[in-house]
């Protein structure tokens, strides 16, 4: 573990740097089956974003005007942390697929190549349009409704109708701790100031992951993206939303083998 609350480093020195973002409602512990298949070819860092896990709260930023550009601090200073000289492979999920994506294309570091699972970039949903509308609803439940209704709100839709209340009690405990960020997330999600078309500047090599089972703004989002990534390539599994999380064994290789092609191979 590294001096930086909520940051870990595993892997191999020396080896191509990798950076994993988690998604909202989570910590980077979501990646330890990737990182224990890929820790002798990848020197890895993986990060608990700000109100999860270890990291920080983000409760001294007002809800509303939460943004993106408010994570990037912490990663940038893990990233400078460790003096990566190589260029560095981001793998996104969720919330930090759609963080992962807008540093693809900013390249606040140098970035070799993207794998991004449903990263949610709301911000490119046009407005009115059925898919932001029902995400809208989700986030407005987040802002207006009690905190469990909420969060059991927000847990059941990238999951399953009665989802949260089938959990232990202190994994419950945890989600209701963190729907203040949540909240920010959504903020973020929604109020990230690129235009869909920017993203036609991401000039990487990019593996969008997809579920068959997932919700329409999602697949909505991901429809977009495809549209004007110009080096990107996709692939449906046989999941839903959180299938990092709950199919690793159908995600985990599908990232596996495109990192050892674009990044192994072509070093």
């Amino acid at each position: 573990m590294m001096n930086l609350a909520g940051v870990y480093r595993f892997g191999t020195p020396e080896q191509p740097p990798l950076l994993l973002l988690h998604s909202s409602q989570s910590t980077s512990s979501q990646w330890r089956g990737l990182v224990q298949q890929i820790q002798d070819d990848f020197d890895i860092l993986a990060i608990d974003l700000l109100g999860y896990g270890k990291a920080p709260d983000a409760n001294h930023i007002e809800p509303e005007g939460f943004r993106f550009a408010d994570e990037m601090p912490r990663i940038l200073e893990a990233v400078e942390a460790v003096g990566w000289q190589q260029e560095v492979t981001l793998v996104g999920h969720s919330y930090g697929g759609a963080l992962a994506l807008k540093i693809a294309l900013e390249q606040p570091f140098a970035v070799k190549a993207l794998v991004a699972f449903e990263p949610v970039a709301f911000h490119v949903l046009e407005a009115n349009e059925a898919a932001r509308l029902e995400i809208e609803n989700i986030a407005t439940q987040m802002e207006q409704f009690e905190q469990r209704t909420a969060t059991a709100a927000f847990v059941d839709y990238w999951n399953h109708p009665g989802f949260f209340e089938s959990l232990p009690e202190g994994m419950q405990a945890v989600m209701l701790q963190q729907a203040s960020k949540v909240t920010r997330d959504f903020a973020a999600l929604m109020g990230e100031p690129h235009k869909l078309t920017d993203y036609r500047l991401v000039n990487v090599p990019v593996l969008l992951l997809q579920g068959k089972e997932t919700q329409a703004s999602a697949r909505q989002v991901a429809q977009y993206l495809l549209g004007v990534l110009p080096h990107a390539q996709a692939k449906e599994l046989a999941c839903g939303h959180m299938g990092p999380v709950t199919h690793p064994h159908l995600v985990n290789p599908e990232i596996v083998q495109f990192l050892m092609h674009q990044v192994i191979e072509v070093a």
